[in-house]
């Protein structure tokens, strides 16, 4: 049976979209030089190892606004002028 949607305004035949493809880079692990060649091995390795990795917290993440938090605040410290401490009184 054919099936007919909205697309754009037009009435169209219903189509599948084909499935986007994504190709896992392939990498040697940093903890033991194991190659890893999917997702699942990847997560495997993290886990194992007791890792994690900070692009995948996102944006939001506790972890990376404290991070920011501290760059900042260097930054600020720096470019305080020094105190000079008065040792003769």
């Amino acid at each position: 049976m054919t099936v007919y949607v909205y697309r754009n305004g037009e009435l169209v035949e219903k189509t599948r979209e084909p499935a986007r493809a994504y190709r896992f880079t392939e990498y040697e692990s940093p903890v033991n030089g194991a190659l890893i060649t999917s997702s699942r091995q990847r997560e495997r390795d993290l886990n194992r190892s007791d890792a994690f990795d900070p692009r995948d917290l996102g944006k939001d993440h506790q972890w990376r606004r404290g991070r920011e938090v501290q760059a900042k605040e260097a930054t600020l410290e720096r470019s305080r002028p020094q105190q000079q401490l008065d040792f003769w009184r």
